[in-house]
């Protein structure tokens, strides 16, 4: 029934020869997709609302055709299926990527590149784009470059650059996106390939989620991480810290200690933690509305404050935890129950002791695990 009511309103064509299955032909509907090894080059293009790539493994484009794409509002060119296994690849490094920046769109809202592999950098011209809200190049593997100054990009409400490794740092005039609201994959990397820092982020007045990657030639300022508490809105934080030598680690390790109270965060990430004691910061005094903690990865070897009684007597509100692949880790279930009174999931993976998966609607006290 979907099928056919999307075909009868001319949603999608769709292709006899795949049933069930959109098509890349553009001469009924004004939105194309790219299917299997097909590429849309029906007439048409230039009424075109919508390009989606249902499941094309490799994209062949010419500039000029897209080039003719003056009236897109969605360019789906990446994968939208969350498996990494998904593999998309490119032929010019993404040179096709300048045929997109060439017109002056006026609808233009959403480019996705997400998972595409061969793009080593992005077009200056991609940044120009001022209708622009949505821009996700998370997992490009082999981008290193972005252009130098995102600022003209205000309308952006969400920008995704997380798992693309090979980054060499941020553009400026990330603090000018007055209305971003996600930003994933701010990376903290050295001093000259950064010149965005956490402190810009202060003046994002409507940001609500936010993920920090520490690469490993980070440098940070003194106290960086306490201009975190001026971002008022922000409710989600992931940090991940990159592997880093023996050298390092306890430079990094001394950097993370300076953390603000941030009182209004719901949920909060940490991966590869480099702490080896649970730092100061992570205290349900300082983190009075957080409601999902995970913790991934890292040296940590507790979730305890020794001697600061102070906060042993205050309680967690935290109602989901997920400690996973903390080889150090040790806890004791009671004292869990003790500090976690609104506790409702607990997941326990790879850490000192057995794996534990305990709900609370399943009846059983977790200190009976």
């Amino acid at each position: 029934m979907l099928v056919g009511l999307a075909r009868d309103a001319q949603l999608f064509n769709f292709d006899s020869d795949w049933l069930w299955m959109p098509s890349c032909k553009t001469s009924i509907c004004r939105r194309a997709c790219l299917v299997f090894y097909q590429n849309p080059t029906s007439p048409g293009e230039e009424d075109l609302f919508t390009v989606f790539n249902v499941n094309s493994n490799y994209l062949s484009f010419k500039r000029e055709w897209l080039s003719k794409l003056k009236k897109v509002v969605v360019l789906q060119l990446g994968r939208w299926q969350s498996s990494p296994t998904h593999h998309i690849e490119v032929d010019d490094e993404g040179l096709f990527l300048k045929g997109i920046g060439a017109q002056h769109y006026l609808s233009f809202k959403y480019l996705s590149l997400r998972g595409i592999s061969g793009i080593t950098r992005i077009p200056s011209c991609i940044f120009n784009i001022i209708s622009l809200e949505i821009l996700d190049l998370r997992a490009c593997h082999n981008l290193e470059t972005l252009p130098s100054d995102i600022s003209s990009l205000r309308k952006l409400t969400h920008l995704d650059i997380s798992e693309c490794y090979l980054l060499e740092g941020m553009p400026k005039g990330i603090g000018k996106l007055s209305s971003l609201q996600v930003l994933k994959g701010f990376l903290i990397a050295n001093l000259k390939n950064t010149p965005s820092r956490l402190g810009d982020l202060a003046k994002l007045k409507k940001l609500r989620r936010l993920s920090i990657y520490i690469g490993t030639e980070a440098v940070m300022h003194d106290k960086e991480f306490e201009t975190l508490k001026e971002i008022s809105s922000l409710r989600r934080l992931k940090i991940s810290w990159a592997v880093v030598s023996p050298e390092l680690r306890g430079k990094i390790a001394h950097q993370c200690m300076d953390f603000s109270s941030l009182p209004d965060l719901e949920k909060l990430d940490l991966q590869g933690i480099p702490l080896r004691k649970v730092p100061p910061w992570l205290n349900p005094k300082e983190l009075k509305n957080l409601k999902k903690l995970y913790i991934r990865g890292g040296e940590l070897d507790s979730l305890q404050h020794a001697g600061e009684e102070t906060v042993t007597e205050c309680k967690w509100r935290v109602e989901i935890l997920r400690l996973k692949y903390l080889s150090n880790m040790k806890i004791e279930l009671p004292k869990v129950e003790d500090q976690f009174p609104h506790l409702l999931y607990l997941e326990k993976v790879k850490c000192h002791e057995k794996d534990i998966f305990w709900s609370k609607s399943q009846g059983q006290k977790l200190s009976n695990c």
